[in-house]
This record gives C-alpha cells, sequence and structure tokens, in this order.
C-alpha cells in the first residue's frame, strides 16, 4: 500500500527543510478544497534550489506541490546541460510519475559519467525493483560497494532479496549487521517494513517508534499508519494523521486513504469527514484517469468504499506499474473479492 510513495532515502546531500509548524488537530469542513494545481513558482530557481525541493517533495504535503514546475524546469535544464546532477534530479522526478523507461535512460546516462554516483545507483535499483527487475536492481546496489557504506549498500540489498521469497532470511540478516549500530532512517524504515510484511507488528513499531512524524517522509508515515491499522488502532492514526491537516488540498492521497480507513473503523461512527474528502479525491482522479493513484484508488475500493469490479480494475493498472510484493497482495485481494461473488 505504500510503493507510490516508497523511496531509497540514502539522500547523501544536506537539504534546507521547507515546511510549516504543525497545526493543532483538526477535521476538515465537508467543502474543503480538495485538491489544487501546482504552485507557481519562478522558472529561474537554481540548480541548489531545485535539488532542496525535490529532496523535500518526500515530505508530507510536499510530494506533488511542485511537480509539474520541476519537471518542466529539470527537463530544459537537462537538455542544455545534462550533468550528473541535473540528470539524477531530473529521473528521480520522472520516476515520481511512474515515468520508469524515460528515468531509467536518463539515470544509465548519469552513470555512464559518473559510475559512483551514489544517489542515481540507489535510484535506479529502486525503480527496477519496484518492476520486478530484482537482479538488474541488486547490480547497482552491489555497485555501491566502496562507494557507500557497508550498511547503506547492505541494506539496498537484502531490500531487494526480501522480494525474491527470501523475506525472513533477508530480516534477520538485517537485524544483525545493523545490531549495537546508528542506523539511517532508511535502514529503519526497511527493517520495520520486512517486520511489518513478516506479521511482527510489534517489531515493526519499534523500528520507527523513536522518529518524529512530522519530520518523517511520506512514506514512513504511511508505513506507520499501516502498522496501527494492523493493529486494530484507528483512533490512534485519526488522533496522530489529523495534525497534518494544516496541509489542506496538499495533504497526499496515501495519507488522506488512510485517515479515511481510520475513520471508517473507528468506534465513532458519526463521523465521514475523511471518508468524504477521501471520495472526492478519488472522483478527481479517476476523472483523470490518474494511473499514478492506481495503488490508492484499488485499497480504497477494497477498504473504505467496496466496489469489488473497481477495486480489481485498479489493482490491475497497479500491477502494469509496479511488481513488489505489497503489489502482488492488492492484486490477490481484489481478484479474491470478484471471485467471493461469482
Amino acid at each position: 500500500m505504500r510503493n507510490n510513495y516508497k523511496m531509497m532515502l540514502f539522500i547523501t546531500c544536506s537539504a534546507l527543510v521547507i515546511s510549516s509548524a504543525i497545526a493543532k488537530p483538526m477535521i476538515p469542513n465537508d467543502d474543503d478544497i480538495i485538491a489544487t494545481s501546482n504552485s507557481s513558482i519562478s522558472a529561474n530557481l537554481t540548480l541548489e534550489q531545485l535539488s532542496t525541493l525535490v529532496i523535500n517533495s518526500q515530505y508530507i504535503g510536499q510530494t506533488e506541490r511542485y511537480q509539474g514546475v520541476l519537471k518542466n524546469r529539470l527537463a530544459l535544464l537537462y537538455k542544455q546541460n545534462p550533468t550528473a546532477q541535473v540528470g539524477y534530479l531530473y529521473a528521480r522526478v520522472l520516476q515520481k510519475e511512474h515515468q520508469f523507461t524515460h528515468a531509467i535512460e536518463v539515470a544509465n546516462t548519469v552513470i555512464e559519467k559518473d559510475p559512483n554516483h551514489i544517489n542515481t545507483h540507489l535510484l535506479l535499483a529502486n525503480m527496477l525493483m519496484t518492476q520486478g527487475k530484482f537482479e538488474q536492481a541488486k547490480r547497482h546496489c552491489v555497485s555501491l560497494i566502496g562507494a557507500a557504506s557497508v550498511v547503506t549498500a547492505t541494506t539496498c540489498v537484502l531490500d531487494i532479496q526480501s522480494q525474491q521469497g527470501q523475506l525472513q532470511q533477508s530480516y534477520q540478516s538485517l537485524l544483525d549487521i545493523t545490531q549495537n549500530k546508528t542506523i539511517s532512517l532508511t535502514t529503519k524504515q526497511v527493517l520495520s517494513e520486512m517486520a511489518f510484511r513478516l506479521n511482527k507488528l510489534s517489531a515493526a513499531l519499534e523500528h520507527i517508534n523513536s522518529i518524529d512524524l512530522s519530520k518523517a517522509p511520506v512514506s514512513l508515515i504511511v508505513l506507520w499508519a499501516d502498522i496501527q491499522l494492523s493493529q486494530n488502532n484507528p483512533e490512534q492514526v485519526l488522533n496522530t494523521l489529523s495534525q497534518f491537516s494544516n496541509f489542506q488540498s496538499q495533504l497526499e492521497d496515501a495519507v488522506l486513504l488512510r485517515l479515511a480507513i481510520a475513520e471508517k473503523r473507528s468506534t465513532h461512527k458519526g463521523n465521514k469527514q475523511w471518508q468524504t474528502r477521501m471520495q472526492q479525491r478519488v472522483n478527481l482522479r479517476e476523472q483523470r484517469q490518474d494511473t499514478f493513484h492506481a495503488n490508492d484508488l484499488a485499497n480504497y475500493y477494497i477498504h473504505v468504499q467496496v466496489d469489488k469490479a473497481k477495486a480489481q480494475y485498479w489493482a490491475n493498472i497497479n500491477w502494469q506499474q509496479a511488481k513488489m510484493s505489497t503489489d502482488q497482495h492488492l492484486l490477490r485481494q481484489a481478484n479474491a473479492m470478484v471471485r467471493d461473488t461469482l
């Protein structure tokens, strides 16, 4: 359920954090605007400013805010002066829209120019893994040996191997390697995801419990919410994620979806604000035939507003784009719903 927002977060460059102070918990009004177009920002942004925006696009309220402007600006820069850094940023923006063919082409060009560009190897590993090309992905992880830390390269390899029928072994290996070590947020997230897929819910939560969600990437916030929902804690999800409602129209589909699921499972059955808001967002996505959000749409029709045919339709669209274990599970869920009606 998290593939649309999951990225390898081994970012070695520093960045300015663009964020607002977290507002007090609130519930949106039924007539709140639920989506807006890309914000208008200067077309003359420097490469450093573009890099900051791309890096911070993993944080809540930011993932789609500048997407259109960033893609257009980086496409122009890449055409004019295709340096390794410009190519990496451009490929990363393309990846966000699941334009994998073009993104991989650009990223491969970066590697040809700079074989030791760590972030591009990680980006390629992530994209190829998402497509189910696990051996190709793993080669980019191996390329990190000697260029990145041992834990970074190992996390990359084990994350991929966990998708190849070696989940338990990969989890245990990563636990052993990281024992008594200070590890990155990404490695914590990978450990948590593996534990979650193994249904070790307490361990999954323990791996990320020390992380401040207000400063975490969307993928980790969504993972935290999925663990809480699996532990039947919808009130915890509502109370925690509602603090982000100050982002209003910029609230990501995946976060809004978890709020809607939690609200539906809540003991306070009269509240439907988040479900209404997610329904409006879904209507917008369907009108646009927005395949980038196929995963969220399939999950919406499974967990919020049950519609077997639509769940199967969007799960199939998602499977065409992403072939991780969670995508396979989503497709099986949707297909099982349809079979039950035959």
